[in-house]
């Protein structure tokens, strides 16, 4: 009995961190995107390492799941160029102006 409390109230517990955690690594992405070319934090998200992978299936990058995310949200790249729409869509914000 304390064995099947514990695993519901983990699972239920679970999908709200899951969803703030996407929600605040689209509020980074967007706020990156934003940024000028020549800032750093713009080009350390571009930057792909060159060296000789590992064997095996390769991990995710953050690229990726931030990728996934957002078709999972319906968004697409250039969105985040107003702030507006970028935090509505994301869900920082009250639906109403």
């Amino acid at each position: 009995m304390v064995i099947f409390l514990v695993s519901v109230t983990s699972t239920l517990l679970e999908e709200p961190i899951i969803k703030e955690i996407e929600q605040n690594q689209l509020t980074w992405y967007g706020h990156v995107q934003r940024m000028a070319e020549g800032r750093l934090p713009k080009i350390t998200l571009k930057w792909m390492p060159k060296q000789k992978t590992a064997r095996g299936r390769p991990k995710k990058n953050w690229m990726e799941v931030i990728g996934k995310t957002m078709n999972e949200r319906n968004l697409n790249e250039g969105q985040c160029e107003d702030r507006k729409l970028w935090s509505l869509r994301v869900g920082q914000r009250r639906t109403t102006f």
